[in-house]
């Protein structure tokens, strides 16, 4: 089980190639890529997203459950912190099935492919979502700020905002109705699964 602060911060990108090779350029080193699949839980009055928490189901290459207390930004709008407890689950479908019980039942769903980078003091995220690519850096407010310059991204750029806010923006923008699950299409699916099958 891990419990500590999450100190974090996202950069839009148009894609990777860039940030990968100056990871590589910096001594980073890949731990992991791989398909996400996640499953917010919640009450259907929403009582948790209106206290700014979150009840997550994830299955990666393991299934664990996470829960986050309310974000705060540290005199930085594109940092946010916020406490977060997580830990592995043998059995994500009784997991669900208790606390659907308990009146936590899916309120939105969705997927990601990341690829997981340790530079450091800090991991570097490289996140590729239905509605776009994101690098997402985790550590102190320091290295966040020294990484995002070794790989060549602005803070001006940066974001604290939770990917569910950013498709919100995403489909203001492109003059969508508002919806709260984002997940790939079935042919995007297969063709990112069999990328990593074969990476």
């Amino acid at each position: 089980m891990s419990d500590a602060a999450e100190i974090e911060s996202k950069f839009p990108v148009t894609g990777f190639d860039a940030v990968r090779e100056a990871l590589a350029a910096a001594g980073g080193e890949l731990r992991a890529r791989g398909f996400e699949e996640n499953v917010v839980l919640d009450t259907p009055e929403g009582t948790l997203r209106g206290r700014d928490m979150l009840l997550r189901l994830r299955r990666d290459a393991a299934g664990r459950v996470t829960f986050k207390l309310p974000a705060k930004t540290p005199g930085d709008p594109a940092i946010k912190v916020r406490r977060e407890i997580e830990t592995e689950v043998a059995d994500l479908a009784a997991l669900e099935a208790i606390f659907a019980e308990l009146g936590y039942t899916p309120r939105l769903r969705y997927e990601k492919v990341r690829e997981t980078w340790r530079l450091g003091p800090v991991l570097v995220c490289c996140d590729r979502l239905p509605f776009g690519s994101f690098v997402e850096i985790e550590g102190a407010v320091e290295a966040i700020v020294e990484a995002a310059a070794a790989l060549g991204l602005s803070m001006a750029q940066a974001t604290s905002k939770t990917y569910h806010a950013l498709y919100q923006d995403y489909l203001a923008a492109h003059g969508l109705p508002p919806a709260d699950s984002f997940v790939f299409t079935p042919e995007e699916r297969r063709t990112l699964l069999s990328g990593l099958a074969h990476a």
